[in-house]
């Protein structure tokens, strides 16, 4: 029996500090300068990074990394030789976490570190990337060590700095921190391979669906004023991607928003910071995602979440945002929605566009995804950067193809059962929101796993041939397990859709080869010797209503009661139910002649025995509309 596929995650995650530009200080808190920075670290040292590892955190539960650090000089307070700072990202158990948030480490580097203590105990880097500055003989980086020695000797302190480090918790070796940053070349978050992430809703046509944390507000900030500034932020992003947005409701997280660990594709907005997720008092705010490779074979190379333009993506599994509602300059309703806006682009895979206080490029200083909020009454407004940029994840008109995982069963006999309709084989098909289904084209390069079949196509029909004669067996369709595995995929000519599985299941003996399984025809015959006289050869129709034995296995019907077909159970303006075979694919049709028919909303893939859409199925008074439901594409 093939292996389990084991899930991986990552979460991405950005930040936004408050602009140190004169507009910006009116309506924020003081600028920090170099020395502002020595004196609110809770000590500082040279170090060399000498071990990496990764962890499930005790209390967070999310994946977390422990980086130990040989301290080569003291510089704030008194140091033991080595110490442990924690961050969120890595990977462990499968999963993988990483945060844009964080400072990217690697094993010999020598940083010089500005360290602050959470409230768990553990130390972290204080303010990311931006402190925790690699040391070189550059003139530069060694202007910096001197000035940052002067300065952490003017305040010294007699402190002894360590910090918890979760030591009872196993590890593995990692290369690096895990921690995400902006893809040079694309301008998006990337993973520890250089994979970015992409919500996939919107392909499909449907909406992200959003919850709100309003449990505190920044001072002044009503309610209503707080949901129009997240309006606004996320209508910036629609107007340049297409993406629209379901408000699924005020909801108290208990927790911060990046703590959530329910991968059901929405976007969580925490307007408050309640649950102290953001470490230092310069941050406005932090945003990103947690994705999912979909497969361990897709760890390196992307794909999980379709590819855009040449560009492979993971599958974005949730989103958040977390606001730091104490900060006076979100107290300005423009300021809030501009720092709404760039957190919320952090969810849809944006990096920063740059984090140079100094910045040249205008371009690049004006954009929303600048690290420094511009404070300047913008609001959410999108630089000429942005739009290009989220585009690359998310285009504006022409969306990616969609398609769905599908499973099929094995009939394994004597000799490999070749020319019976329907048997070891499965019509797949893909789907998109420009192309008709026809125009696109399989992919069939996708990886293969499992022994009990070897797999082929014909067009855009995958076939099996059993590599042995088995007696029956299956495995739990719910889970990642399987017999056999093809992943495939479907192309427009310009973008490719996620990888998805075509999975064996289940395995059944026929010992007539005939298509017809021997448990089956027992279970529902009471025999598996066909028998023209009883009806229950393959071709047969046993209960008379109009489907052949064989055809009512590949429906999973009853063959010997009428009433056991594929018929509508119920119809409400809103809702249309039929039964179902659990993890089969139905496709719902309307017509408004009874003659031409087209789908009606997204194929339908149901886990149990009822099949269920949604959707606007009443017209207006003077129109008339039938639907249909069709088994597989």
């Amino acid at each position: 029996m093939g292996g389990m596929r084991r899930l991986c995650t990552f979460l991405a995650a950005g930040l936004l500090v408050s602009s140190l530009s004169p507009l910006a200080q009116a309506s924020s808190r003081v600028p920090r300068t170099e020395a502002q920075e020595v004196r609110a670290a809770v000590g500082i040292c040279l170090g060399r990074v000498e071990r990496i590892e990764s962890f499930r955190h005790p209390q967070r539960g999310g994946i977390f990394t422990r980086v130990t650090i040989r301290v080569l000089e003291g510089l704030k307070g008194r140091f033991p030789a080595e110490i442990t700072l924690v961050q969120r990202g890595g990977t462990f158990g499968g999963e993988s976490e990483a945060s844009g948030a964080n400072t990217a480490l690697r094993i010999g580097e020598e940083r010089l570190f500005h360290l602050l203590r959470r409230a768990d105990g553990s130390l972290e880097p204080l303010g990311g990337s931006a402190v925790a500055g690699r040391v070189t003989n550059a003139f530069a980086s060694q202007q910096k060590l001197r000035r940052v020695r002067q300065l952490a000797a003017a305040v010294q302190s007699a402190a002894l700095i360590t910090g918890e480090d979760f030591s009872a918790e196993s590890g593995v070796q990692q290369a690096s921190s895990g921690g995400g940053g902006g893809g040079t070349s694309t301008g998006l978050l990337i993973d520890g391979s250089g994979i970015p992430s992409r919500f996939l809703a919107p392909d499909r046509g449907e909406p992200i669906g959003y919850l709100v944390d309003a449990q505190a507000l920044p001072t002044g900030v009503t309610q209503a004023q707080a949901l129009t500034a997240v309006s606004q932020a996320l209508a910036a992003w629609s107007a340049v991607t297409g993406i629209t947005f379901r408000y699924d409701g005020l909801q108290n997280f208990g927790m911060s928003a990046a703590d959530v660990t329910t991968q059901d594709e929405r976007l969580r907005i925490q307007l408050h910071d309640l649950h102290n997720e953001i470490p230092a008092s310069s941050v406005l705010g932090i945003g990103g995602y947690a994705s999912t490779n979909v497969s361990s074979d897709f760890t390196s190379t992307g794909g999980g979440g379709g590819q855009v333009n040449g560009l492979e993506f993971h599958k974005t599994t949730r989103g958040y945002v977390v606001l730091e509602h104490g900060a006076t300059s979100l107290q300005s309703l423009t300021t809030l929605a501009e720092v709404l806006c760039h957190e919320v682009g952090h969810a849809l895979s944006m990096a920063h566009s740059s984090e140079n206080p100094s910045e040249p490029d205008t371009a690049l200083k004006q954009a929303v995804m600048y690290y420094q909020a511009h404070a300047d009454g913008r609001g959410a407004a999108l630089g000429s950067y942005d739009g290009p940029i989220i585009q690359k994840a998310h285009p504006l008109a022409d969306k990616p193809p969609y398609s769905y995982d599908r499973i099929v069963p094995l009939v394994s006999a004597p000799s490999p059962i070749t020319g019976v309709a329907g048997i070891n084989e499965l019509a797949l098909a893909g789907y998109d929101l420009q192309t008709p289904s026809t125009s696109l084209t399989l992919v069939t390069t996708g990886p293969v796993s499992g022994s009990a079949a070897t797999v082929s196509f014909t067009g855009s029909t995958l076939k099996l041939t059993q590599a042995g004669y088995y007696g029956d067996s299956s495995v739990d369709p719910a889970t990642s397990s399987f017999f056999v595995l093809k992943w495939v995929r479907f192309s427009d000519g310009v973008h490719c859709s996620p990888w998805s599985r075509v999975r064996v299941v289940s395995i059944y003996s026929d010992s007539g080869g005939d298509g017809l399984p021997n448990s089956w025809s027992t279970t529902h015959f009471g025999s598996a010797t066909p028998s023209a006289a009883a009806l229950t050869r393959a071709g047969d129709d046993k209960d008379g209503d109009g489907l052949t034995n064989l055809t009512e296995f590949l429906l999973g019907t009853v063959p010997v009661n009428a009433v056991s077909r594929l018929r509508t159970t119920s119809l409400t303006s809103s809702t249309l139910e039929w039964p179902a075979s659990p993890y089969a694919l139905y496709t719902v049709e309307s017509s408004s002649d009874l003659a031409t028919w087209s789908r009606f909303g997204n194929p339908i893939v149901p886990t149990t025995s009822t099949g269920s859409a949604s959707g606007n199925f009443v017209p207006a008074a003077t129109t008339k509309k039938f639907y249909r439901v069709k088994f597989g594409p």
